[in-house]
């Protein structure tokens, strides 16, 4: 197995209220071994694409709320009075274009990713001046796949045509913009990529579990490879581009469990295979009880160059020696560039999950790549 050259990957969240708390614990720990450094996903980022409907889907003028989150007891909310934070996939929000809206407008629009990111990265340089940073490692920036933008957040097939091509133009416009504000040698852009690898993997059309209640009009690896086509023709060579395929992660239990690696094998081809600039790195979930054979076995097939690929292999449940034995079992199957990191991001992790035991445990498998 070749060790990639930037062995560690952080998918996303880290706990922590401000960007600057989190580049200072995480800087020191990591920053030498990552490929690149989050902001975690602060405030109302950290409930993923919650950020995005209660920001663009809701104040979109031409959409309408047709159905709130209930919450569960407690529950925060998201927009005071008018979107608590759902109880689980059943209960998120829903919207719908107004009666004759075949279009919508995006002059305008934003998916505010890009002001968040602005921000932190003012921050990450400063810090990286001050030695808190080390040099080499990367501002990261994490954008949802427009399925998981979307498909959560409405209930026909009409919709969710009319809301991807919306958020695909939003999308491009504020790559252009973060693409302009950061240096490229200095981003790494990853894309999050959920509801599409459930969707592949288990079916597209599920009636009685939501997102999945309704059958798209495109099957969905045909949408996958548009989207990987439309999207990364905006992103510049010079900028690192990575795939962070998912399972979900409400409540810290995927949607549904993958047998195998069959789906994120075929999801990496294809994605290699499409895109018309370079994909510099690709997260596979490895799921706690997994170290067997068979859910290795698929990376046989994986024909994707010299891309490293980011095993989801680290747990705390198990600590070191539970990601230890997976990573002998991924070894036993795969020789390419590797590099280690968890499932999902961190920043929704219990409390009583010490965040440094986890960087710990990523420290120790890299020893071993």
């Amino acid at each position: 197995m070749a060790r990639a050259e930037r062995p560690a990957l952080l998918v996303g969240g880290v706990p922590g209220e401000t960007a600057e708390e989190v580049f200072r614990l995480v800087g020191p720990i990591i920053g030498d071994l990552a490929i690149g450094l989050t902001d975690g996903e602060t405030g109302a980022r950290r409930l993923w694409v919650l950020f995005i409907a209660s920001g663009l889907w809701l104040n979109h003028p031409q959409l309408k709320m047709v159905r709130p989150s209930r919450g569960h007891p407690g529950a925060p909310d998201i927009v005071p009075g008018v979107l608590k934070a759902p109880a689980g996939y059943d209960d998120l929000p829903w919207f719908e274009a107004e009666p004759g809206i075949t279009v919508l407008d995006t002059d305008g629009q934003t998916s505010g990713y890009v002001d968040e990111a602005i921000a932190s990265y003012t921050i990450f340089c400063r810090l990286r001046k001050e030695g808190i940073i080390p040099a080499g490692v990367r501002f990261q920036q994490c954008i949802p796949f427009p399925d998981d933008a979307v498909r959560l957040f409405c209930n026909s097939a009409s919709d969710m045509a009319i809301m991807l091509e919306a958020y695909l133009n939003i999308i491009k416009n504020d790559l252009k913009r973060l693409c302009d504000a950061i240096p490229h040698e200095d981003l790494l852009l990853q894309w999050d990529i959920n509801w599409e690898t459930v969707a592949i993997e288990h079916g597209d059309y599920m009636p009685e579990q939501p997102p999945f209640q309704f059958q798209p009009d495109v099957p969905a690896m045909d949408r996958f490879r548009r989207y990987i086509r439309d999207l990364n023709s905006s992103v510049p060579e010079g900028v690192k581009v990575g795939l962070h395929l998912c399972y979900g992660d409400l409540n810290n239990v995927h949607f549904i469990d993958p047998a195998d690696l069959t789906t994120s094998v075929a999801m990496a081809n294809a994605a290699v295979a499409e895109s018309p600039r370079a994909i510099n790195s690709i997260h596979m979930t490895v799921p706690v009880n997994r170290n067997d054979a068979p859910y290795f076995e698929p990376l046989g097939d994986l024909n994707i160059g010299d891309t490293p690929v980011y095993a989801g292999l680290i747990h705390y449940k198990d600590g070191v020696k539970g990601s230890l034995e997976r990573l002998k079992a991924l070894k036993r199957h795969y020789d390419g560039p590797t590099g280690v990191t968890t499932e999902c991001g961190l920043g929704r992790r219990p409390p009583e999950e010490r965040i440094e035991t986890w960087f710990d445990i990523y420290r120790e498998l890299v020893a071993h790549l």
